[in-house]
């Protein structure tokens, strides 16, 4: 009987060791499916935070260069502005310098005989130009084209002068800032290119 209570205590042993190793195998098996199934998540989310990531950084980038590319625009046609208004400048300044009383009476004469400016015209100088252009010019020039002619001046020309229609119906703008304009086909080649 000894030998069946040994053997029961021994049955009993195996049967709770192998129980016991059978639930700590099914134990350490749903911790190792838990913690994969973990990993594969925090593998997953980090994946998804990298590409997101990567995203970002792709449309900061394209956003910096596009930028970049609108400031070098931006600063090409600034340039191009100050070079061309510095250059109208000296060129309103050129003309302005050439336009000595004697080509200033010329160019009156001329516009004022045409048959485009119709009597009673008025003629309208800078005030730089009022000493240029003497009003017994202007009277004398009136005689002798038989047209009524009056002389003006205008502090919102800087030279050159404008001959308007008595009846209203056109003017000749022939200012150094209008002839400048005209002018500026002329310029060099290299010069328009590098505007």
């Amino acid at each position: 009987m000894e030998i069946q209570i040994q053997d029961l205590i021994t049955s009993i042993k195996t049967d709770g060791i192998e129980k016991a190793k059978a639930e700590a195998d099914e134990i350490i098996r749903k911790a190792k499916d838990e913690a994969d199934s973990i990993i594969k998540s925090a593998n997953e989310e980090k994946e998804r935070i990298l590409t997101s990531a990567k995203r970002e950084i792709e449309t900061e980038r394209k956003s910096a260069e596009e930028k970049l590319r609108q400031a070098a625009r931006d600063a090409s046609l600034g340039l191009k502005k100050s070079i061309q208004d510095e250059l109208e400048v000296i060129m309103r300044e050129s003309v302005e310098a050439s336009l000595d009383s004697a080509l200033l009476k010329s160019l009156i004469e001329t516009v004022v005989s045409s048959s485009l400016v119709s009597d009673n015209a008025e003629i309208v100088i800078s005030e730089n130009d009022k000493d240029k252009v003497s009003l017994s010019f202007i009277k004398g020039l009136a005689e002798k084209l038989n047209k009524g002619l009056t002389l003006k001046t205008s502090a919102a020309l800087s030279g050159g002068f404008l001959v308007k229609s008595g009846d209203g119906s056109g003017y000749f703008d022939l200012s150094d800032e209008e002839i400048s304009k005209m002018l500026y086909p002329f310029l060099s080649e290299n010069l328009r290119k590098l505007l």
